[in-house]
């Protein structure tokens, strides 16, 4: 064996052989190199395109910041609701930090949760009668509890990343600085109108700590695997299921030859939905393993129902996506193959990692991919946030629709393409390279082109006949290829 690596000339073993100084290998390498230089071409546009995607929609968010809107509430109506409203309403405003807006469309505390539960992304509430209890405090010396005064409403669920970068550190901030500006006022104010007397009663608990404030997160979601179980979630599962959608696509050619058109559309899309069906089982098994000890007091308490929901939500967005790309696998010669991965991939996780509002319009287009819409339903599941189901449900079970109308129509191309010789077993086009194909060219050998049952097509090509005969002559010398193993030999 180590006489094929040695570096004399062996006449037994390199008679036949070429060289590179054999002027005749030339052009061939002319040919290989150009293909190489095509494919790192191709690599480096893969590359900067998937890096744009991805930097494109993350980089500079503090700058979309203002995109998000938080709410002042007055349900007091007297003194601390006008005094306060100013103090927030007067804070600097910044590119990079939220908009202050002032709402007057509730009257109820709870009013005030369903809507941020619901839509918004938070909101600072002046508790009512917040007023006359400091009045009485300050005039009587009653009890007084200063974190009765304001209540701060966030959301969790529905956006944990954009919730913890921007949303949570504003509200906490405008919070405190509406307590203590509003303290050091009433503070002036009480030493230059209140006469000895009046002082002598005043509880100076509420003088000098007239405001606190109580955070409540109407939809948490703040356990440890929050920011990342969707996001690695999905895309684990869509990895595992692209190396498989690869895999038939590489080793499936004879179906195009043998199976009924319609049979091969029923076939392929059964398969997606097992596969789809397994990864997502394999998530939701995940997240219930690793969900940990302090799940139930920071999101909605698990149950069956939360587990059947995480697994059929996760297999829908995998369906949504796997015949699409199954689609485009059909056409794409193999070192194209990761393109569309990258283009639909990328923008899929990132929908599930930054908030449109802190995205460039262009990204906008989040709205209708299937990892936004999956993600914004298991954080309904889990947390209660932003309930929009239909719409979510509706979204994917249209892409659903249409993805497989598209899978129909590539399995029907690439049917005709195989039939006609025009593409081979690894997906070359004629005129390439690397173009191997056992069936004839439809326009030098018309039979090719026949139309009928597996037989039919056997006898109208003569390449894959005889390409069956000679792999079924050297499994029978060898034992490596059953006797009459159709799948086998069209293969090779």
């Amino acid at each position: 064996m180590l006489g094929l690596f040695s570096w004399a000339h062996l006449p037994d073993k390199d008679d036949g052989r070429v060289g590179f100084k054999d002027s005749g290998l030339r052009p061939e390498i002319k040919r290989r190199v150009r293909s190489y230089l095509e494919l790192i071409v191709i690599s480096t546009l893969m590359i900067w395109t998937g890096l744009s995607l991805f930097y494109g929609a993350v980089h500079g968010r503090s700058a979309y910041a203002h995109n998000i809107n938080l709410y002042v509430i007055d349900l007091d109506g007297g003194n601390v609701g006008d005094n306060v409203t100013q103090i927030i309403m007067g804070i600097e405003r910044t590119p990079t930090t939220p908009s202050w807006k002032v709402s007057k469309d509730f009257t109820t505390l709870e009013d005030a949760r369903a809507w941020v539960l619901n839509e918004g992304w938070g909101a600072l509430v002046i508790n009512a009668g917040a007023s006359d209890r400091l009045q009485k405090a300050l005039v009587e010396g009653t009890d007084y509890d200063p974190s009765e005064a304001l209540t701060v409403l966030k959301s969790t669920g529905k956006n944990i990343i954009g919730e913890m970068l921007f949303v949570q550190s504003a509200l906490s901030a405008a919070a405190s600085q509406a307590c203590l500006q509003y303290a050091v006022n009433q503070v002036a104010a009480f030493q230059l109108q209140r006469s000895t007397e009046e002082q002598a009663q005043t509880s100076l608990g509420a003088l000098i700590n007239p405001l606190a404030y109580t955070t409540v997160d109407v939809a948490p979601e703040g356990f440890t695997l929050a920011p990342v179980l969707l996001t690695f979630g999905f895309l684990v599962c869509l990895l595992c299921t692209v190396g498989v959608l690869i895999l038939w696509r590489m080793t499936t050619f004879v179906f195009f030859l043998k199976v009924r058109y319609r049979d091969l559309v029923l076939m392929w899309f059964f398969l997606i939905l097992c596969h789809s069906l397994i990864v997502s089982l394999y998530l939701s098994f995940a997240f219930l393993a690793f969900k940990g000890p302090d799940y139930n007091s920071l999101a909605l308490p698990y149950t069956a129902a939360t587990f059947f929901k995480i697994w059929f939500t996760t297999a829908a967005v995998i369906l949504a996506l796997a015949p699409w790309l199954f689609s485009l696998f059909q056409f794409l010669p193999p070192h194209l193959l990761a393109f569309p991965s990258i283009c639909t991939i990328l923008p899929n996780v990132v929908s599930t990692i930054a908030p449109t509002e802190l995205a460039p319009k262009f990204y906008r287009i989040m709205y209708s991919l299937p990892f936004f819409n999956g993600s914004r339903i298991v954080h309904y599941v889990i947390s209660g946030a932003s309930p929009t189901l239909r719409q979510n449900i509706g979204v994917i079970a249209a892409e659903i629709a249409f993805m497989a109308i598209c899978l129909g129509a590539a399995i029907w191309i690439r049917q005709i393409l195989v039939i006609r010789g025009i593409s081979d077993p690894q997906g070359w086009y004629r005129g390439s390279l690397y173009f191997r194909s056992p069936v004839p060219y439809y326009k030098a050998d018309p039979a090719s082109t026949e139309k009928g049952s597996g037989s039919d097509l056997e006898q109208g090509n003569p390449a894959l006949r005889d390409s069956q005969q000679m792999t079924q002559a050297a499994g029978s010398r060898h034992g490596h290829i059953p006797s009459g193993s159709t799948l086998s030999a069209n293969n090779n």
